[in-house]
């Protein structure tokens, strides 16, 4: 993929369904559940993302990540790491 960056968010579909079932049944399901501690894995092994998928890239240092669109458009927000400190990433 020609855009890709060096790591793409795996998409953490078994924590959507663990924060889902934690919650009261009488509760309504909020739209959005962020992600605070996302996993990444390397861009060759991000098949799932193609050359027009839209991602959000950070780079600081060394160290690139890309959010795709897609992802953050489920969950809102991704809380993570940079070598510089905490960032909030929202689509």
């Amino acid at each position: 993929m020609k855009r890709r960056c060096a790591l793409a968010l795996v998409w953490l579909a078994l924590a959507l369904g663990a924060t889902g079932a934690r919650q009261k049944q009488a509760e309504p399901l909020l739209p959005y559940t962020a992600v605070h501690d996302p996993q990444f894995i390397p861009a060759s092994s991000a098949n799932f993302l193609h050359d027009p998928d839209r991602v959000i890239g950070v780079m600081a240092g060394t160290v690139a990540k890309a959010y795709p669109a897609a992802i953050l458009s489920q969950h809102g927000l991704v809380e993570d790491q940079s070598p510089s400190g905490p960032i909030a990433v929202t689509w």
